[in-house]
């Protein structure tokens, strides 16, 4: 139920792929779910309280509440109705060799470069993105390593039992579940005591409070930049649209890493994603070698095109640490362009939450396209839209352009932009259609 989602459709592509007969739901017809019906899915649009085909189990997330017509309906027919976790779970524990990649930050590009570093020993992965090499996010091998992102968003990471957990980051994310970070760390420190050994980045303060959490516990593996990391990264530079990364492993012995994605934060998942890598016990020349043909993620910092000297991006980013990230990205690729950001927030609470943390980091663009909150539930009575983020925006000096749809944010870019910007599109909505847009229609209004 609700298989066009994230983590639905990898999981049901992975079952296609796998040989099972996969039905399921949506409120409507995607790309996503065109794709799985091209797998063998059949699938139903609108959730009328039927289920096609004649189930043997039922799956559901916490996208939908146990109210939906299909979860209940299965549960008066008798069937075993399930969470999404719960079937990841049980794809985990078929395997030994299995990893569970968790943050606040980057797992599915880290999730996506681990299937890519492992090469032939790949069983099967499942992620929150489309891989670009594959155009999608999941996948089966000949080898016994399974690969798959963890979603913390409702708790669910203590369901797993990996080999090896990954905790990449962990930021005070979505507060409509957790108090604060520290209720957050609870939950990935249940997460890595499951796992018998655990990746982390000792740059990240929440991931090394972790850490010390478990110590004794689980075998840990630092990376990071940090003296004390048992893989330290010395050195990341530019290296065309992608990053050279020279670290050194536990053995002194000093290798370079060569990636065709931009930017630190995707050098730093190069390196979690080459730890995990070791600690499986993949050979160091199969893990650079794989990771060098990683083309990247659709919606990370992905290229949109070029047009009149225009550059467009698009980027998933919608928490301020990831938002700093990727305009810092963008700063570096623009080669001293502007760069122009459009951005959609995700989420009323979160919104309300971080709105002027996620203004701040936007400030860090030359200039500043708000479109409204994107979310599938109405905004709740008194909750603030967008004018916190606005206020943090123009608070610093940035121009902010707030706009009321996807199409008037496109029609304020084709005025704002020039020869040598390049436009940023982020967020978790349609955003990626403004810069669609601008480079099919509007870019002729480019000034000159």
């Amino acid at each position: 139920m609700g298989i066009g989602g994230a983590g639905m459709s990898s999981l049901a592509l992975l079952l296609a792929q796998r040989g099972s007969t996969v039905t399921g739901s949506d409120v409507r017809s995607t790309t996503v779910t065109d794709r799985l019906q091209a797998a063998g899915a059949t699938i139903s649009i609108g959730h009328t309280g039927a289920l096609p085909g004649s189930p043997s189990l039922v799956i559901w997330s916490s996208a939908l509440g146990t109210d939906n017509p299909e979860v209940a309906a299965a549960s008066r027919a008798g069937l075993p109705v399930v969470h999404r976790s719960q079937l990841l779970a049980h794809l985990v524990a078929e395997v030994k060799d299995s990893v569970i990649v968790a943050g606040t930050h980057g797992k599915s590009t880290t999730t996506a470069m681990l299937a890519s570093a492992v090469g032939v020993h790949l069983s099967g992965w499942s992620g929150g993105g489309d891989m670009i090499a594959t155009g999608a996010n999941a996948g089966t091998g000949p080898g016994d390593i399974f690969v798959a992102e963890g979603d913390e968003s409702d708790r669910s990471l203590t369901a797993y039992r990996p080999e090896v957990a990954v905790i990449l980051t962990v930021d005070d994310d979505h507060p409509e579940t957790y108090v604060d970070r520290d209720d957050a760390i609870s939950v990935y420190a249940e997460f890595a005591r499951n796992a018998n050994a655990l990746v982390f980045s000792v740059d990240d303060e929440g991931a090394r409070h972790v850490a010390e959490l478990v110590d004794g516990q689980t075998l840990a593996v630092a990376y990071g930049r940090s003296a004390n990391a048992d893989v330290r990264v010395t050195g990341i530079r530019p290296d065309g649209t992608g990053s050279l990364i020279t670290l050194r492993g536990p053995d002194g012995v000093e290798t370079t890493l060569g990636i065709a994605v931009p930017g630190d934060a995707a050098a730093m998942n190069a390196v979690a994603a080459y730890t995990t890598g070791l600690v499986l016990g993949i050979d160091p020349g199969t893990l650079i070698a794989g990771l060098a043909t990683f083309a990247g993620v659709a919606r990370r910092m992905t290229p949109v095109g070029d047009a009149d000297g225009v550059t467009v991006m698009d980027s998933f980013a919608h928490h301020p640490t990831a938002v700093t990230a990727d305009i810092g990205a963008a700063r570096q690729l623009a080669d001293g362009g502007r760069v122009v950001v459009v951005f959609e927030p995700s989420g009323w609470t979160r919104t309300a939450a971080l709105g002027e943390s996620i203004g701040r980091a936007l400030a860090e663009a030359d200039e500043v396209v708000l479109l409204p909150v994107h979310s599938l539930l109405d905004s709740p009575i008194g909750q603030v839209g967008t004018e916190k983020v606005a206020a943090a925006v123009a608070e610093h000096g940035t121009p902010v352009h707030a706009v009321p749809d996807i199409t008037a944010a496109g029609e304020v870019c084709g005025e704002l932009v020039r020869p040598g910007d390049l436009v940023l599109t982020m967020g978790t909505g349609a955003v990626a259609e403004v810069g669609e847009a601008l480079l099919a229609h509007t870019v002729s209004a480019v000034r000159s």
